[in-house]
């Protein structure tokens, strides 16, 4: 829509416009989560890219479509991040056994 010339704003209202149910267990929360992702993925892949279909919209625009698509690749990073200390604490434990330090 913003690739064809619709504004974007952020509408706030007195009452609570939408209404609808929150995922009660994590179970249902991650089926949403990946629901999103895909979503977005498949978005980011399609020729329905908002980023590439026009030059009328404004910089941060193109940086809100871009990060909304790259969102979900970025579990990747955060999974190795919280992995690699406790991976770094094992491996340095066995190699100062092999030197003697232990």
């Amino acid at each position: 829509m913003n690739s064809r010339g619709w504004k974007s704003v952020y509408c706030v209202t007195k009452r609570d416009a939408f209404r609808g149910t929150a995922p009660i267990n994590l179970t249902d929360r991650l089926h949403q989560v990946l629901r999103w992702a895909t979503g977005s993925v498949e978005i980011f892949f399609s020729r329905n890219n908002a980023q590439l279909a026009s030059s009328r919209m404004k910089f941060l625009q193109r940086i809100a479509y871009l990060n909304v698509g790259i969102y979900p690749f970025t579990s990747v990073f955060l999974i190795v991040y919280c992995f690699l200390p406790a991976l770094s604490l094992f491996s340095v434990r066995r190699n100062t056994k092999r030197l003697g330090y232990w």
